[in-house]
C-alpha cells in the first residue's frame, strides 16, 4: 500500500511532467530510455524515487520504483528517459508512517502556518526518517555514476550501509 507522501510525490512529478511536456517539443534535447532495479538489504525496494542527474541536463529525470524494485525514468514526457552521456544517481526512501503525520499539500496551500509548521519540522530533523543510507539521496555523495549512451542502459543498483 502506497503512502500519502508516495502518491503525492507521484501525483506531483506526474503534474510537472504534463505541465512540461505540453510544451515544444521541438527544442528538446535527445532523450535515451533508462530502466533498471534498485536492491537494498538483498531485496527490490518499492516506493523508492530514482533520479539521474546529468551534467547540463535542465533538470534531473526521475521515476519511483514497483514492488519489484523496477523502474523506468522520465524527463520530458512519460518514460522517455535521461539525456545521454554521464549521470549522477540518486535514490531515496523515506519511512511511510512519518509521511502521513504532518499536514497535507492541500492543507500547506491552505495554510501558510501549516506550511511554516512543516517546514520547521523539517529543519529541525522531525521529518520523514531515510530507509536507505541518505548518501544515495544526495547529488553531492552519491557514490552512483552511469554513463548513459544508445546502448544497453538497464541499470542494478545494489545499495550498501
Amino acid at each position: 500500500m502506497l503512502s500519502r507522501f508516495q502518491i503525492t510525490s507521484s501525483l506531483l512529478l506526474f503534474s510537472l511532467l504534463t505541465f512540461v511536456g505540453c510544451g515544444d517539443s521541438v527544442n528538446r534535447p535527445e532523450t535515451i530510455p533508462v530502466s533498471g532495479t534498485v536492491v537494498y538489504g538483498g531485496k527490490p525496494i518499492e516506493g523508492a524515487e530514482v533520479s539521474f542527474w546529468g551534467e547540463g541536463a535542465p533538470r534531473a529525470a526521475s521515476g519511483v520504483t514497483d514492488a519489484e524494485g523496477k523502474f523506468t525514468i522520465s524527463m520530458f514526457a512519460f518514460n522517455d528517459g535521461c539525456l545521454p552521456g554521464a549521470n549522477t544517481i540518486t535514490i531515496r526512501k523515506m519511512e511511510e508512517g512519518a509521511a502521513g503525520s504532518g499536514p497535507t499539500p492541500e492543507e500547506m496551500l491552505a495554510d501558510p502556518l501549516a506550511l511554516a509548521s512543516a517546514a520547521s519540522a523539517a529543519e529541525a530533523g522531525e521529518g520523514p526518517k531515510s530507509l536507505v543510507p541518505e548518501k544515495y539521496g544526495n547529488q553531492k555523495t552519491s557514490p552512483l555514476k552511469e554513463d548513459v549512451s544508445a546502448s544497453n542502459n538497464t541499470f542494478v543498483f545494489t545499495l550498501a550501509d
